[in-house]
């Protein structure tokens, strides 16, 4: 007896139910080639040399998919060795391993989640020189319309870079000034709402910046901002007014000035006006002998008060 042979045909339907039933199972798709593909390689590598530490920094424009880590590669000769690793999430290394007076290159390469290296960035070439030492007696003085820094220099050929925070103690790695200076000065802009700090560094005049340690740092803060007291009266007296004008203070920062007036020695002088102009104009008038000071305020405090101004009225 022949026994008649057995097809099977699968339905699409069946198909795609078999493979979702092989998934289920722990069986995986196979990896595509795209995860595989290099990355574009890291770019703009630049480096400072500051005290102790070589501070490298690059770009990095490349997809973010299937990217893992840096690798950071240095030379002293022919060949190149790795010296760190860095996540992704990175684009700083500090090298604290190296001699002042050593030629040394750089290099970082870009790693995806597949060991796959991308090409190399720029090489960096740097020769790190002794540093300067830090610049003394940083002192300032608070001027019209500018904060004037000045400091001790720290030797011939040494350039200077000024940084700022408003935080105390806490530095970024950009000095406010564009250009390293050649003056052991410098003149910034006056903050009134809040204490700004200020340091100092040395720096050699080359390529790269070999750059000492940071000088002591100096707080400038509003509340030591005090005018000069007003000055150059001028009344002119009408029927039934009194107007009283004043030379405008020099500092930018002067918010407005305060009218005390005296009438008699038993209650002194008593705040009479604010104004943020200087002239102040009296409409009551009481037939006595009025005794006027103005005084000039800065961000928190007043200036001494100007010279007293005597109108019967």
């Amino acid at each position: 007896m022949r026994v008649p042979a057995i097809s099977f045909k699968l339905s699409a339907v069946s198909l795609i139910a078999v493979c979702s039933l092989l998934l289920s199972c722990g069986k995986k798709t196979p990896p595509t080639l795209k995860a595989y593909e290099k990355l574009s390689a890291p770019s703009a590598v630049t480096a400072i040399h500051r005290e102790e530490r070589i501070i490298l920094s690059w770009g990095f424009s490349g997809k973010k998919e299937n990217f893992k880590e840096f690798h950071v590669l240095r030379s002293e000769d022919e060949g190149f060795r790795k010296i760190a690793v860095i996540g992704k999430d990175t684009t700083t290394h500090t090298d604290i391993n190296f001699k002042a007076g050593v030629t040394y290159k750089y290099k970082v390469v870009a790693g995806n989640l597949k060991g796959v290296l991308s090409d190399d960035s720029n090489i960096l070439k740097i020769n790190p020189q002794p540093v300067p030492p830090a610049p003394k007696n940083v002192l300032f003085k608070i001027g019209n319309d500018a904060l004037l820094i000045s400091w001790e220099g720290s030797g011939e050929n040494v350039l200077y870079n000024v940084y700022r925070t408003s935080e105390k103690g806490k530095y970024g790695m950009n000095p406010i000034n564009k250009e390293p200076l050649t003056a052991a000065r410098y003149s910034d802009s006056l903050e009134t709402n809040a204490p700004v700090y200020y340091t100092v560094r040395s720096l050699l005049n080359k390529e790269f910046r070999d750059e000492g340690p940071a000088s002591g740092e100096i707080t400038v803060d509003p509340s030591i901002f005090i005018p000069a007291k007003p000055a150059g009266f001028q009344t002119v007296v009408a029927d039934d007014k009194v107007v009283i004008s004043w030379n405008e203070n020099l500092e930018t920062w002067v918010t407005k000035y305060r009218v005390y007036d005296k009438v008699n020695e038993k209650e002194g002088f008593k705040l009479v006006n604010e104004s943020v102009t200087p002239a102040f104009m009296l409409r009551e008038k009481t037939g006595a002998k009025h005794m006027f000071r103005v005084t000039a305020v800065g961000p928190v405090n007043e200036s001494e008060p100007s010279e007293t101004l005597e109108v019967d009225f």
